[in-house]
């Protein structure tokens, strides 16, 4: 008999679309399938983009993911429908059809499926807005990944009763639920099956070298105060404005897109304050080493609570200070990180944090983030499938 142990192949529903991540968008989702793709025990990936749940998001994807060049090989093509073969590992298949018919858009998904020869998948799902892939897909296994609490965010306001029935189904019929944060365990009471992973980082890609500065950030004068992240909700503006006015003589820069013109309305008076926009995965590792310090002045609401900021892994694994206020998980690094909710205190750390920059700093920085890779996550969640397999 053959020891040869079959391929894992997967059908992941992603909390983002991939052509997002081509421009530079990084979430756990994200890191998550790149570990999974150089896992030799991973076979064939179909990376299912965000499903429209409204039709502004529907015309969006449509124009993003439907009517864009493809990025490889299209296998498949209609009105409303799009797989595209990346590469001999990885499909993407974006369909509007959600909007229209939950029914059409599986019905779909499993001719596609069959086409294809993928008959032993197991799921794997990002996306809480829908559980219809639990009797609509015969996978030999369900996983969820639980990023965050969407119930809470500001975004899915209208969806939040559906979002909390909807982990209440998870919660009964998934084999396996992963967490980002221990506090995400309360949503779920069967306890059994539920696995924190916290975040993690790209060690190598953090911490290689640039021989070339953009000069956004390399004219900017010291010291930089630098945030990593899409410009929302969560960050706390008042916080932010009280550093802002208290340090004149540094430079305060965001990095990343800025979702809501109030936010930089208020911000822009201050001249120390930089909007440097969005930035590819490729270059955001330069931006974090040309920081003084890395700050995550994030607002303390029932959102935050089920988070685990990956900026802060990103900061650490470039060797920098970090001041935060308190969220899911930043105690992991509580001897490495500065954490108070108060903003004097706030201020206090910071400017104590421009000074903790020397040799044995940094690598007690970088000594503590070693074990958080997301190949070592990948590995041990792999490990898990298939001891349920």
């Amino acid at each position: 008999m053959s020891n040869i142990k079959a391929k894992i192949n997967l059908v992941m529903f992603n909390m983002s679309s991939y052509a997002e991540w081509e421009r530079g968008v990084q979430n756990r989702n994200y890191h998550i399938l790149r570990g999974l793709l150089n896992d030799d025990r991973v076979g064939r990936i179909v990376a299912v983009d965000y499903l429209p749940h409204t039709l502004k998001r529907a015309v969006r994807n449509y124009q993003e993911n439907l009517l864009s060049r493809p990025l490889g090989k299209v296998l498949k093509k209609s009105l409303l429908t799009r797989a595209v073969s990346v590469n001999e590992r990885l499909t993407v298949y974006s369909s509007v059809w959600p909007i229209f018919s939950q029914a059409k858009f599986y019905a779909g998904l499993r001719r596609f499926l069959q086409e294809q020869g993928l008959s032993d998948y197991v799921v794997w799902s990002y996306y809480p807005l829908t559980v219809g892939y639990l009797k609509e897909l015969k996978g030999r296994l369900i996983v969820f990944d639980a990023v965050d609490n969407w119930s809470e965010h500001s975004s899915y306001k209208k969806q939040a009763s559906v979002l909390k029935k909807n982990y209440r189904t998870i919660d009964d019929r998934a084999d396996l639920i992963f967490t980002v944060s221990q506090e995400l365990e309360s949503l779920f009471e069967n306890k059994d099956h539920v696995h924190w992973f916290p975040n993690g980082v790209d060690l190598k890609h953090y911490q290689q070298e640039y021989p070339i500065i953009n000069r956004d950030i390399g004219n900017l004068s010291r010291p930089v105060i630098g945030y990593v992240g899409t410009i929302q909700d969560r960050l706390d503006l008042d916080l932010f404005e009280y550093l802002a006015r208290q340090n004149p003589d540094k430079s305060f820069a965001l990095v990343g897109p800025v979702w809501y013109k109030r936010i930089m309305e208020k911000l822009q008076k201050f001249p120390n304050v930089h909007f440097l926009g969005r930035k590819s995965y490729e270059e955001i590792p330069m931006y974090i080493q040309q920081f003084d310090a890395g700050i995550i002045p994030h607002k303390i609401d029932r959102f935050i609570r089920f988070t685990n900021p990956m900026k802060m892994y990103e900061y650490l694994a470039c060797g920098k200070p970090v001041v935060s206020t308190s969220g899911a998980g930043v105690d992991l690094f509580s001897e490495q990180l500065y954490i108070t909710n108060d903003f004097k205190q706030f201020n206090l750390y910071l400017n104590q944090a421009l000074k903790d920059k020397d040799e044995r700093a940094v690598k007690e920085r970088l000594e503590a983030i070693k074990e958080h890779s997301w190949l070592k996550r990948v590995d041990k969640m792999l490990d898990l499938i298939e001891q349920k397999l």
